[in-house]
């Protein structure tokens, strides 16, 4: 099964990174832009894959795709970059390089030139992640009208409904967030610039809205296995400690896994002894028995099997990674993007992005779709 086959290798993966579990200092204040142009854009599978092809259609001098995984074969998708293409609309996809579990079959080599058949720009990610498992798409970069489509969700059929190849599993939950501020999507291109062959370092990120993995200080755009410090450092794992270290209310978390170790999990751990009110949805199997433990020991209340929205009664994947701090609140944030926050090495050594989003529309959107999830779903 699809679904299962991600969730084991995000586990595995983590249990391999060695990162520290300890209880990490006290991070500073978070550093974010309260700016209405960014907001959420889709949620699967209720939206479809129409708030994708939309964005596309909307282009008029590029699009530039990068996300782990792309069905070549998925029409409601190549039919929209094939509308782009021909009304002349350059189109570059790159999908990640390596997959899991190393060793396996890599499907990304053959559908990149696939997509070149297609008459596509594709290339494969640079060799020093351990992933690139970023989901983003711009449109008409180095333009007044630029704008980034961040993604937690891969470009198959799978995401945006029933997949075609498992119909006795439910639906997917996913998120997407439109970014217009023309910085943010000038930091977005220019590192997508980078990734794309021939490869360059990447540029600092200067963004406080966005964020960027790795953050291992032993990753670099040269390797990532430096020995040196990493110039520029992703900022994914600081943004993290900072949103649940700093949260004063509540935790609402998607969360695909939760391995143990975490370096993430000790700090949940402690947001949630402190009084904040954490909630949690994940996958059957997705929250490390341990941490399960310790988490439901110090107040957390998590559920599984959420219901999908369908309405037929199968159990939904959770895909989204979203989290939620101090919903209803005049100073609530959320955060959307790739990065699974309580797996190491999509902190440490994956090519990953997220962004926080402020505007109080977007937020209580997700939380109503957070609540009737939560609400669907079984006491771990």
């Amino acid at each position: 099964m699809r679904a299962l086959v991600l969730l084991g290798a995000s586990l595995a993966l983590v249990a391999c990174s060695g990162s520290p579990a300890a209880t990490l200092p006290t991070p500073p204040p978070l550093q974010v832009e309260r700016t209405g142009m960014i907001t959420l854009e889709s949620i699967q599978p209720e939206d479809g894959i129409d708030a994708v092809t939309r964005f596309i259609d909307e282009a008029t001098t590029s699009v530039d795709i990068a996300v782990y995984q792309m069905d070549p074969g998925y029409s409601p998708l190549i039919e929209a970059l094939t509308r782009a293409k021909e009304r002349g609309v350059r189109v570059r996809i790159l999908l990640s390089g390596t997959i899991y579990p190393p060793g396996s079959t890599n499907d990304n080599p053959r559908d990149v030139e696939i997509l070149r058949a297609q008459g596509f720009e594709a290339a494969l990610s640079r060799p020093e992640f351990s992933f690139s498992h970023w989901k983003v798409l711009v449109i008409d970069a180095g333009t007044p009208g630029a704008k980034a489509l961040i993604c937690d969700f891969n470009l198959e059929a799978g995401y945006f409904g029933i997949d075609p190849q498992y119909p006795n599993e439910g639906d997917t939950r996913g998120m997407a967030v439109l970014n217009t501020d023309p910085a943010d999507v000038d930091m977005i291109a220019r590192t997508f610039d980078a990734d794309w062959p021939p490869y360059k370092p990447w540029p600092a990120n200067d963004r406080p809205n966005l964020v960027w993995s790795p953050s291992d200080s032993t990753c670099d755009s040269t390797s990532c296995t430096s020995a040196y410090p990493l110039e520029p450092v992703g900022n994914s794992r600081d943004v993290m400690l900072s949103l649940i270290g700093n949260a004063q209310e509540s935790l609402d978390i998607y969360a695909q896994a939760l391995a143990e170790p975490s370096q993430l999990l000790t700090p949940l751990l402690d947001a949630a002894n402190r009084g904040v009110k954490v909630r949690i949805i994940g996958n059957d199997g997705g929250i490390n028995t341990d941490a399960l433990s310790k988490l439901k020991e110090a107040g957390a209340e998590i559920v599984i099997n959420a219901t999908d929205p369908g309405g037929d009664g199968k159990v939904m994947y959770i895909h989204t990674k979203t989290i939620v701090v101090d919903a209803g609140q005049p100073d609530a944030i959320a955060y959307v993007g790739s990065i699974n926050p309580f797996l190491d090495e999509s902190i440490d050594t994956e090519r990953e992005l997220g962004v926080l989003l402020t505007d109080p529309t977007s937020i209580e959107r997700i939380m109503l779709i957070f609540d009737r999830d939560f609400g669907s779903g079984e006491r771990a």
